[in-house]
């Protein structure tokens, strides 16, 4: 595909990402889901959040919630499955939280023994509360979004629930308008969601509060043709929802239950967000972060250069043009290009600072939202688990991450990494805890703070890798946006400006007799 179709499509993804939701919209999403829970789950808590995750509503069908830790979870989780549809969907797919259950598991398919992890295991720790990158939002802040390496940073903490920011039940549904991905509806209130229920039998059954949002969702449907279950990775396809609904007569908002306080009903933020057009690699999309020098002042070993605006620039151009030529593997219909977050960091060097974002590019306004903190996340990654004597990308991180080792050989003993991922982000109010992240077995002990290196946690699956000048670290690239294959791909053509010296690939070591990973391409990506 020549630049100047490019530059037509993104246009054509411009007018649709452009679409939003009104108070209109938000109102009749959640008189349409109330109504439906007032007969079959009266407890439930209803949340509507926008594509770019404002909350644009919370509401509880108990016209007086109990003031407890429990209707508190509800909250979280409800905001935590419309956050999810939104955020993984794009106007050319629409996934459900039931999807992402599917695809975070320590086996894909679920439920098949001595079979790989999903391909995003581990990516519900992402849009994290205290995340200075993206993350769910008020809607009265959109003021504050700015061009900066740590956009989020100054935004409200919205709490997520103790299994991250992305849901992994069902419950969460898209939103659309004319073919316009604009949103999510998610429900909480069956009693379904803890941990224990992320399992293979729960991507299968139907669910009460899947059965709510689809009554939410009645007006505002994806086509039959963009749905998960037209959508195989692998060769399996995926789910999308279990349930049905039978929406009956529809009560006026207020009639039922009441709002959230906080989260009163509203429409998206004005557009334009402070995001600016650029091309690079042929590709029209948007600066997310700022291209900027590495601003450190710490000296790298050897007195070695650190990256220049120049230099990022170039890395993110490399990237983009191979998501220019790269075939999509969630998009459809089949055979358009894919869509990506493009992010470099760079190498503090020095405990307790954290990799500084140096610039992200998103190839289309209409790219996965989720993407954006996971890119990030699997720069830093990158950056955190390498040194100039060891080189590890993020899938070589999630590979040794996982319940077994190597990952989804059953009966074997865990991976050296597992954990890590749970330590660095779960925050809790007060004091420490233990707890244990049942969709792979880690038990570990969590305390307040979140890691300074890592102000975003971290991330255990593909697209990310270091970068090196003259066999020193420099800083890392992190892709996010399609397959994980995909992913893999343009960040390796980003990250060939600044390779690492061979030896200290990750792909040269072994652990336990086993040769670690460090990237995979997909059969023929070419468009």
């Amino acid at each position: 595909m020549n630049s100047l179709l490019w530059t037509l499509a993104w246009f054509a993804f411009a007018s649709r990402a452009a679409a939003q939701m009104t108070a209109a919209d938000v109102t009749n999403v959640l008189a349409q889901a109330v109504s439906r829970a007032a007969v079959i789950s009266p407890t439930s808590v209803i949340a509507v959040v926008d594509r770019e995750g404002f909350v644009l509503g919370v509401w509880s069908v108990n016209s007086t919630p109990p003031k407890t830790d429990a209707f508190t979870n509800l909250v979280s989780n409800a905001i935590a499955k419309a956050g999810t549809a939104a955020f993984l969907s794009s106007s050319q797919h629409a996934f459900t939280s039931r999807t992402a259950g599917f695809i975070v598991q320590q086996n894909f398919p679920p439920g098949v023994n001595n079979k790989p992890p999903g391909p995003l295991v581990g990516v519900n720790f992402s849009q994290l509360a205290f995340s200075d990158i993206n993350k769910y939002k008020l809607p009265a802040e959109a003021g504050l979004l700015a061009l900066t390496a740590s956009p989020a940073a100054p935004l409200t903490q919205i709490a997520t629930p103790l299994t991250g920011g992305l849901a992994g039940t069902a419950g969460g549904v898209p939103l659309y308008k004319a073919g316009a991905l604009v949103g999510g509806v998610g429900v909480a209130g069956d009693g379904d969601d803890s941990p224990l229920n992320i399992s293979p039998q729960t991507v299968i059954d139907p669910k009460v509060d899947e059965d709510v949002a689809l009554a939410g969702q009645v007006g505002f449907e994806p086509s039959p043709r963009i749905r998960a279950t037209k959508v195989y990775l692998d060769g399996i396809a995926l789910p999308y929802v279990a349930s049905t609904t039978a929406l009956g007569a529809v009560t006026p908002l207020g009639g039922i239950g009441t709002n959230v306080a906080m989260y009163a009903p509203t429409g998206s933020p004005a557009v334009p967000l402070p995001y600016v057009a650029a091309t690079m690699g042929g590709v029209t999309g948007q600066i997310r972060q700022p291209i900027i020098a590495d601003p450190s002042g710490v000296a790298l070993p050897g007195g070695t250069a650190r990256l220049m605006a120049a230099e990022v620039t170039a890395i993110l151009t490399a990237g983009a043009n191979r998501a220019r030529t790269t075939r999509a593997g969630i998009r459809l219909p089949r055979g358009v290009p894919m869509q990506v977050f493009i992010t470099v960091v760079n190498n503090p060097n020095v405990a307790g600072s954290p990799p500084v974002c140096l610039g992200t590019f998103c190839t289309s306004p209409d790219t996965t939202r989720f993407s954006w903190d996971v890119a990030v996340q699997k720069a830093r990654t990158a950056v955190f688990f390498s040194s100039d004597a060891r080189a590890f990308s993020s899938r070589a991180v999630g590979f040794m991450s996982q319940e077994n080792f190597p990952p989804g050989i059953g009966g074997t003993a865990p991976g050296l990494f597992l954990g890590l991922q749970e330590r660095f982000s779960i925050i809790t109010p007060t004091g420490s805890f233990l707890a244990t992240n049942t969709l792979n077995g880690a038990v570990f002990m969590t305390a307040t703070n979140a890691n300074p290196n890592l102000p975003n946690g971290i991330t255990i699956f593909p697209g990310g890798f270091p970068l090196y000048r003259n066999g020193v670290l420099i800083g890392a690239i992190g892709v996010s946006g399609d397959g994980i294959e995909q992913d893999d791909l343009v960040g390796a053509s980003g990250a060939a400006l600044f390779p690492p010296p061979e030896p200290v690939r990750s792909d040269r070591w072994l652990h336990r007799g086993v040769r670690l990973p460090f990237a995979k391409f997909p059969r023929n990506p070419a468009l």
